[in-house]
């Protein structure tokens, strides 16, 4: 059922740029799969091109759709939905997500049972089925430029796989550092503690940020496995481009700055600035050496 502004429980934020099939398929999933519980369903439009507001305005009459005039970036657009109603909780969700029958429900149940998780994510899966390495640790500038410059070419390496969880036992809910902004489950009472999404991040990096604020706050985040959200990588951020890295890379350093700038870590910027620059070098020899295929 969908929910009356001051009875929200659950509130779908999903923010769209240019991504229509991807909405649409999002939105006719969670419309066959509805939480039971009262919730509402917000699609922020950065100013696509391609008719997504009007699609959802003509197909979805049930969804709020919050039409943009430009692209105000993902942390921002997600911020309009969340002042938009007061609800208890916050499902973060990519617009190139699919829920499956009780994936909603799921995360609910569970930020129920836990009043000190701040902050919940699901086993999110790839298009192929295999599963995404949804949670993570915060890594140090060491294991950061470690899994920066080898992770390019070498995906499987020892920094990479222990900065993602990737050797850890998924099958039970455990606590994490942090898990995707693609999917991610917030509590209301939380976000009005630590404050909303940070909107210097334009793109990427906003959702380690909040779940160090989540850390920093005593509140706690979780990965919960008994939920399960489908996510085609890249479908709504143009992910494995040029653009994409280079953004990347800048969120990456923003965090750093923004979280450890007045602490001893301020020393080691200059070589996260090299790791960085590193990173986005091999990423462009990686799309060049692509396209010669």
């Amino acid at each position: 059922m969908i929910a009356q502004k001051d009875k929200t429980k659950l509130l779908i934020s999903i923010v769209s740029y240019n991504s229509l099939d991807y909405v649409k398929d999002c939105l006719l999933s969670i419309q066959e799969h509805p939480p039971a519980c009262p919730y509402a369903v917000v699609v922020v439009d950065n100013a696509s091109q391609d008719g997504t507001a009007e699609m959802i305005q003509k197909q979805f009459g049930w969804v709020t759709c919050m039409a943009n005039t430009a692209n105000r970036g993902f942390a921002a657009a997600n911020n309009q939905a969340i002042r938009s109603r007061k609800a208890r909780y916050v499902l973060l969700l990519n617009s190139d997500c699919r829920v499956f029958e009780g994936s909603l429900d799921r995360l609910v149940d569970f930020l129920d049972q836990h009043p000190q998780a701040g902050v919940a994510g699901p086993s999110i899966i790839n298009s192929d089925g295999s599963p995404q390495h949804s949670c993570r640790r915060f890594p140090s500038m060491f294991a950061a430029a470690a899994h920066s410059i080898l992770t390019v070419f070498y995906p499987g390496n020892p920094f990479s796989r222990r900065y993602k969880m990737a050797d850890i036992d998924r099958s039970k809910p455990f606590e994490v550092d942090w898990v995707s902004g693609s999917a991610m489950a917030v509590r209301g009472k939380a976000l009005q503690q630590v404050g909303l999404l940070d909107e210097r991040f334009f793109m990427y990096a906003e959702d380690v940020d909040l779940c160090y604020r989540m850390w920093q706050k005593k509140w706690k985040v979780y990965y919960c496995p008994y939920s399960k959200i489908l996510h085609h990588i890249g479908g709504s951020s143009g992910k494995g481009t040029l653009r994409a890295a280079l953004q990347m890379q800048k969120s990456v350093l923003l965090f750093y700055l923004k979280n450890y700038g007045k602490t001893w870590r301020i020393i080691w910027m200059p070589a996260l600035v090299a790791v960085l620059a590193l990173r986005i070098f091999f990423t462009m020899v990686k799309l060049k050496l692509g396209k010669g295929r």
